[in-house]
């Protein structure tokens, strides 16, 4: 379980984290997103006591992280940037794993092994960007940590190994009940493998939710009238946004779709049903609702 509460972070005059709290039950997967530059590394570092918080505190599975450094032992990190012994190949590494960390798993390495398939004696100087997060997913799940912190961890990975990654992060959970903690700026990743999603700018929080929750809570109906849209229906309240492309409208609106599903049946259309809208739709409609234009957000 992870716990953040009220976490503030300032170097100089710059303020990077403003206030920060959230929280991650034991056997969740959490997804951060965020642009460059929004707190995600700052704030892992800080969860990993490699940097100190300017105030608030952070509990890892009930202890306070920098009062409590044993507590990392139970902890894997897989950094955006990976940063091993440049000289070391796979089998050093995975010597020096073996023989520092006591809840290394012979068992679950051999499984892990026959996935990433990893050069064993080419240096790590000589290794693409991706085959580095190979080889720190690889040495990490070895030790079957009970909470997973991961910083842009598909990051340099072809289709097929990102696919098998985000398997094993749910595999991990369904399987050891690890608590997973994913900072990335890929939505569609989230979408796969997140049970709550939080989004960052500027240092702040500005929603933290469960997935399905959010999902719930921005709706679309497409809806096609012989003569057009009643217009006071496409000026509800609750209506965020109306498209049309001939006789059929695109109605994107809040939670209640279900009274506006009653209202348009009253006015007998030629077709009405409610259309999946994916995650990156959502936060569209949930950033505009905010004051913030996505685009704005999440291109920088």
């Amino acid at each position: 379980m992870i716990e953040i509460t009220d976490l503030t972070k300032t170097f100089g005059a710059s303020q990077v984290l403003d206030g920060v709290s959230l929280e991650v039950q034991r056997g969740r997967v959490y997804g951060l997103v965020g642009p460059n530059g929004a707190g995600k590394t700052t704030l892992i570092k800080i969860m990993m006591g490699f940097l100190l918080p300017t105030g608030g505190r952070v509990f890892i599975d009930g202890q306070d992280v920098h009062q409590h450094p044993r507590i990392k032992s139970q902890v894997g990190y897989v950094a955006d940037y990976q940063n091993y012994y440049p000289g070391f190949s796979v089998n050093d590494m995975v010597r020096f794993y073996r023989g520092t960390f006591e809840n290394w798993n012979e068992e679950r390495f051999a499984e892990l092994r026959r996935v990433f398939d990893l050069p064993d004696k080419r240096t790590f100087k000589n290794f693409s960007k991706g085959m580095r997060t190979q080889l720190a997913l690889l040495l990490n799940l070895s030790l079957m940590p009970n909470v997973l912190i991961l910083d842009e961890p598909t990051s340099g990975l072809d289709p097929v190994l990102r696919r098998q990654v985000l398997g094993m992060l749910v595999d991990e959970v369904a399987r050891n009940g690890t608590t997973v903690f994913v900072a990335t700026h890929n939505l569609n990743e989230l979408e796969r493998t997140c049970d709550q999603i939080g989004m960052i700018h500027q240092g702040r929080i500005l929603f933290d939710e469960n997935l399905e929750d959010m999902k719930q809570k921005v709706r679309k109906i497409q809806v096609a009238f012989a003569d057009g849209l009643p217009p006071e229906l496409a000026k509800r309240p609750d209506v965020l946004k109306v498209e049309q492309q001939g006789r059929v409208y695109g109605i994107v609106m809040r939670e209640n779709s279900a009274e506006m599903l009653a209202e348009l049946k009253k006015h007998d259309p030629l077709l009405l049903e409610t259309i999946d809208m994916s995650l990156e739709d959502i936060f569209i409609y949930r950033m505009g609702g905010l004051g913030y234009e996505f685009s704005d957000i999440i291109a920088q």
